[in-house]
């Protein structure tokens, strides 16, 4: 790892959806023989899967502070949630679905589904993590809402025991707003409980993710993921949380579209500009590609020093006050 990467952190990245223990306990061992600065990785949760996976590389490696949690269910997931109570069981997998996709499943992608998952049992689970490890640096993530998401045809992504038809990779059901805002408002909540910085994930409901966040008055930090809002949302978001709030870019999404980047960062002060890959760490490394998740850091970041007077020093201190410290 160069000295350019020293100094940076990647403030948001994955483990891969059809990631498995396996793959955790190679990963761990690649972790532990190589040197990463402390709080490099923040890794977000999306589901039930990952979170237990991510549990189980924080508990193997031998320096886990290389490692910042971030919990919370992504909108691709939030179909996979309830939040009222079942009220007839033998049906209540049918009633779910059938309530909070449209259209309706069909009986092929409802076979497919796993039986719906409380969340406030899995909001119990995370808390039961963050318990374990006393003083644990973490945050909410990833949560948010994505008006353009279709749910996947082998119902969702990573299924290993539904493998997705690439020919038909999409199912035409969508997420209504109304559940994708319930799943978010339990997130936001529990960041306003704990004080914690959230990691927000938004597409084409901007206004609607906005309007959501401002009545959590005890949320610390918003971090805005390879943000692809407006200027004037720019704007509106600096307006409300002045130094509260930061735009965090990866070379992917926003390195793609250098001229939106460059009209962003003439409007973001030094202290409130973030790197992230938004890449599964475990693919990279476990493949013997940890050059390409190196390239997807300095790219962005070489991106952002062309447009903006910033060096690696300063991304660095904002990573380190946007995780509350």
């Amino acid at each position: 790892m160069n000295e350019i990467l020293q100094q940076l952190g990647d403030s948001h990245c994955h483990l891969n959806p059809e990631c498995t223990q396996e793959d955790i306990d190679k990963l761990a061992t690649i972790l532990n023989d190589l040197q990463f600065p402390q709080y490099f990785f923040h890794i977000m949760t999306t589901n039930h899967i990952d979170l237990f996976l991510l549990d189980s590389l924080l508990e193997k490696l031998d320096k886990p502070d290389i490692i910042v949690p971030y919990f919370g269910v992504h909108p691709w997931f939030s179909h996979l949630f309830y939040i009222d109570e079942p009220e007839t069981e033998p049906e209540f997998k049918n009633q779910h679905y059938s309530k909070i996709m449209v259209p309706p499943p069909s009986e092929s992608l409802l076979e497919t589904l796993p039986e719906p998952i409380s969340i406030t049992q899995h909001i119990t689970k995370i808390q039961e993590i963050i318990k374990k490890t006393p003083n644990l640096v973490y945050g909410i993530g990833e949560i948010g809402i994505d008006k353009l998401f279709r749910i996947p045809s082998n119902g969702f992504y990573g299924n290993l025991k539904y493998p997705c038809d690439q020919s038909n990779p999409l199912a035409p059901n969508r997420v209504i707003m109304s559940h994708q805002i319930a799943i978010f408002q339990q997130f936001l909540q529990l960041a306003n409980d704990s004080q914690k910085q959230v990691s927000l994930h938004c597409v084409k409901g901007h206004g609607v993710l906005f309007n959501e966040v401002v009545k959590y008055k005890e949320i610390k930090y918003i971090l805005l993921h390879s943000y692809t809002g407006s200027i004037d949302m720019v704007k509106t978001w600096l307006k409300k949380y002045n130094t509260r709030v930061y735009f965090s870019f990866s070379n992917y999404i926003n390195g793609e579209k250098f001229e939106m980047l460059e009209k962003i960062l003439q409007l973001l002060p030094i202290g409130q500009i973030l790197t992230e890959t938004d890449m599964p760490i475990d693919k990279y490394f476990n493949c013997d590609n940890s050059q390409g998740y190196y390239m997807q850091l300095q790219g962005i970041f070489e991106k952002i020093a062309k447009l903006k007077s910033i060096d690696t020093k300063e991304i660095h201190e904002n990573m380190i006050h946007s995780i509350c410290i």
